[in-house]
C-alpha cells in the first residue's frame, strides 16, 4: 500500500474525528508536501533516511522547523493508521536530525514602532468608523484577525469593560470524498484551544469609542461590519492595508498579524509579566510567548551587566 493509497483510506476515518478546519489543514499538508515527495512510496517502508531527505528539502526551501514538524505529525498519523487498520508493521520512530540554528540568523518580530502606534491610534480617533475601530481594537488587545471578524457586540461587556473572545472566522478548503480540494468556504467556529477563549480588558482610552458604536448597534451586529453580516478576514485585511498606507500615511504596512506582535511586544517592553501577556494572547503554552516576544534589547542587557557587576569594582 502506497502512502497515497493509505492517505485515501485514512482520510474518511480521520474526518469523523476532528474539526472541519483541522481536516482541511491536514489535507493541505498531505497534498502540498507529503504526497508529492513520498506519495508513491510503500507506507510500511518509509525509512528514517527518506524522512530525513524530506525534512532537509523542506528546510532548504525555507520552511520553519515547526512547520516541518507539523508535516511529520500528519505523516505519522497516516502511517500508524496503516498499522492499526491493516495490522501491517510500519516504521514510525524516525530519528530525524535537525540542523543547528544558523548563528547568523536573527529573529525579528514584525511590529510597529511606538511612534507608528500613536499615529495609527490618532488617525482612528480622527476618523471613527467600525473598521477603523476594529483595527484599534486589534492593536490594543492582540486579537487575531479571525477572532476580530467574528466579534459581535454581545461579546463586549460594557459594564465590566471586557471583550469576550469566543469564536473565530476562517476560510477553509472544502474537502472531496478522497481528501481533494473542492472549492472553499468561510466557517465560524470556536477557537482551536481552550486558552484562546478568553476575556481581554478594554483599554480605557478606546472605551468611549467602543461604547459609542455599541450604543447604536444591535447586539448581534458584527463589530467590523456594523451589520448582521460578517466581514471576511481577507476583505478586512485588504481594507487594513489601504488604511495604513493611504489614511495613516505610513510608508510601509506590516501584516495584520503584526498588530498582535506590536501589542505583545509593547507590553513586554513595559515590564508586564510574561504569564499575563500569554493569557491575553490566548497562548496555550507560556513558552510560545517567551520564544516569540521575550528578546532582551541592547539597553536591557547593558543595564543588567552594569547593575549586577558594579559592586565588584567598588
Amino acid at each position: 500500500m502506497t502512502l497515497k493509497e493509505a492517505y485515501n483510506s485514512w482520510y474518511p476515518a480521520k474526518r469523523k474525528q476532528v474539526k472541519e478546519s483541522t481536516m482541511a489543514a491536514y489535507m493541505l499538508i498531505a497534498e502540498n508536501h507529503l504526497l508529492p515527495f513520498i506519495g508513491d512510496s510503500q507506507a510500511d517502508k518509509i525509512s528514517r533516511k527518506m524522512v530525513q531527505m524530506f525534512v532537509d528539502k523542506k528546510l532548504d526551501a525555507g520552511l520553519s522547523k515547526k512547520t516541518v514538524q507539523d508535516q511529520l505529525i500528519v505523516l505519522k498519523m497516516i502511517v500508524r493508521f496503516v498499522s492499526d487498520e491493516y495490522e501491517i508493521p510500519v516504521l514510525d520512530n524516525w530519528k530525524v536530525v535537525w540542523p543547528s540554528k544558523n548563528t547568523s540568523e536573527t529573529h525579528k518580530t514584525e511590529r510597529y514602532t511606538p511612534e507608528e502606534f500613536r499615529k495609527i491610534a490618532d488617525t482612528v480617533a480622527a476618523n471613527p468608523s467600525p473598521r477603523n475601530l476594529a483595527i484599534l481594537i486589534a492593536l490594543t488587545t492582540g486579537m487575531r484577525i479571525g477572532e476580530l471578524c467574528a466579534l459581535q457586540f454581545f461579546n463586549i461587556d460594557l459594564e465590566r469593560k471586557v471583550i469576550q473572545v469566543q469564536r473565530t472566522i476562517e476560510r477553509i478548503y472544502l474537502l472531496g470524498k478522497n481528501g481533494n480540494r473542492n472549492g472553499t468556504k468561510v466557517i465560524i467556529g470556536e477557537p482551536k484551544t481552550l486558552s484562546s477563549r478568553r476575556e481581554i480588558p478594554i483599554m480605557k482610552d478606546i472605551y468611549p469609542m467602543v461604547k459609542k458604536f455599541a450604543s447604536i448597534a444591535r447586539a448581534d451586529y458584527y463589530v467590523v461590519s456594523m451589520s448582521e453580516k460578517f466581514c471576511e478576514p481577507r476583505t478586512f485585511r485588504n481594507y487594513y492595508r489601504r488604511f495604513i498606507l493611504e489614511k495613516v500615511g505610513l510608508n510601509h504596512c506590516i501584516k495584520f498579524h503584526g498588530l498582535r506582535h506590536t501589542f505583545a511586544s509593547t507590553l513586554i517592553e513595559n515590564k508586564v509579566d510574561v504569564k499575563t501577556v500569554s493569557a491575553l494572547l490566548g497562548h496555550s503554552d507560556i513558552s510560545t510567548t517567551l520564544n516569540v516576544y521575550v528578546h532582551p534589547s541592547e539597553d536591557t542587557k547593558r543595564a543588567a551587566i552594569n547593575t549586577a557587576l558594579k559592586r565588584v569594582f567598588k
